[in-house]
């Protein structure tokens, strides 16, 4: 009896980690729709950095630098959390640097260009290095088994964030982005911090701490033990091989999410309020879509559920590339709703089952260093393609390339 009511409190313990975890991914997610997917990527380019030829390169060294950032940092410090037991306070800091700077958005005016960009760079940094901490909890509370279930559903609740803080905003964000309502719509950032950080409490108190070790959890034994990781791969070439295709997968994924908007706007004439609206419906076909591509992987294949996200990927660019008309946007929204999510959260439930549970920090750290380095790589060749050619179709299409070569690395992978 007492043994059963022990594994019963141990359960309980468990779906509350679990249901803490995911609620964090509702918190994280409202940060992406509002802050570089929609509202401030919109509101930079074309109020504060005014709407110029160069926007596109402007802003796509903008997000380019904390993605560098975050990735070169990834390892070092996963590698801090696994050997000091830190992995939670660093969580904490991390987001809470993120939705503080947030929440400064909203000062950001015409011109602003410099303290515009320092802010976000100061957000996106600790919202990255934060969600790479938190995926590395994945392994820890969920089994081999269930790592796609549980990946898929913190990844599709998670656009109810997105969802909630949008309805939350409007009042704010429905006068568009004008000379006039720029300071209410800029009010909108200070409620998706606030959103961001109440929300990821729960994790940042039921998530386990982990036990706090002895051993000098410093940068040099991180260096050290980062090192042997690297090292060790030369024996097994799996893991390298896989993050070399999540590299390119997640390199098209992530540039096309960014741009997509700023695309719309400047191939179709859509306004920011129609904007938001196609991101609520890109919201709505996300939520149940991500949850099921979650469920095929665990029940058929993780691999194979990739590849029917990458064929819907072509017939969403083939779209961006050459159609026209008024169906144009709204079926985008619904594509890309359909694998933006289930792309990236099959990929981390794969990831998942190929690291060591005692240095999942660590190894979701090059996760994050590839993840932050190929999203790095991704917006400027837009930008840069966007501002050669001069038509953003181009830039859209040329990035097909990486969804082929990672779906041909992808193959080779031997999973485990």
């Amino acid at each position: 009896m007492t043994a059963a009511i022990a594994a019963h409190a141990e359960d309980k313990a468990d779906r509350g980690a679990i249901a803490s975890w995911i609620l964090y991914d509702v918190a994280s997610s409202a940060y992406i729709l509002m802050i570089p997917s929609v509202a401030y990527a919109v509101y930079f380019r074309s109020f504060v950095a005014g709407d110029s030829a160069a926007g596109d390169a402007i802003w796509g060294m903008t997000v380019a630098l904390p993605l560098v950032a975050a990735g070169l940092l990834g390892p070092l410090l996963g590698a801090v959390a696994d050997v000091s037991g830190n992995r939670k306070r660093l969580l904490a800091l991390a987001t809470l640097a993120s939705a503080v700077a947030t929440s400064l958005m909203m000062l950001v005016g015409k011109g602003d260009v410099l303290f515009g960009a320092a802010l976000f760079f100061v957000a996106h940094l600790g919202y990255m290095v934060a969600t790479g901490l938190y995926d590395s909890y994945l392994p820890t509370i969920a089994s081999p088994e269930r790592a796609a279930r549980i990946s898929g559903l913190g990844w599709g609740l998670g656009y109810l964030g997105g969802i909630a803080v949008f309805l939350a905003t409007l009042p704010l964000t429905s006068g568009g982005i004008t000379e006039a309502n720029a300071s209410t719509f800029a009010k909108s950032f200070l409620v998706t911090g606030a959103f961001f950080l109440v929300l990821a409490l729960p994790a940042l108190v039921r998530l386990p701490a982990g036990p706090q070790r002895k051993e000098d959890a410093g940068i040099g034994q991180a260096y050290r033990r980062v090192l042997a990781t690297v090292r060790g791969w030369r024996r097994d070439v799996e893991v390298p091989k896989f993050l070399l295709a999540f590299y390119l997968i997640n390199d098209a994924v992530v540039t096309i999410a960014l741009f997509t908007p700023i695309f719309l706007k400047t191939t179709f004439g859509l306004d920011v309020q129609t904007l938001l609206a196609l991101t609520l419906l890109f919201n709505a076909i996300a939520l149940p879509s991500t949850i099921a591509f979650g469920w095929l992987g665990d029940r058929w294949s993780r691999r194979g559920a990739v590849y029917v996200t990458l064929a819907i990927w072509a017939v969403a660019l083939g779209i961006m590339g050459w159609a026209s008309g008024d169906w144009v946007a709204r079926t985008l929204a619904i594509l890309l709703g359909l694998v933006v999510g289930s792309t990236q959260s099959l990929l981390r439930g794969m990831f998942a089952r190929m690291v060591p549970t005692e240095r999942a920090a660590e190894y979701f750290g090059f996760h994050s260093l590839v993840g932050k380095v190929s999203t790095a790589l991704g917006p400027l060749v837009f930008g840069l393609v966007s501002t050669a050619t001069g038509n953003p179709r181009v830039a859209m299409v040329s990035l097909g390339i990486f969804f082929v070569i990672g779906a041909w690395v992808l193959a080779r992978v031997r999973l485990r």
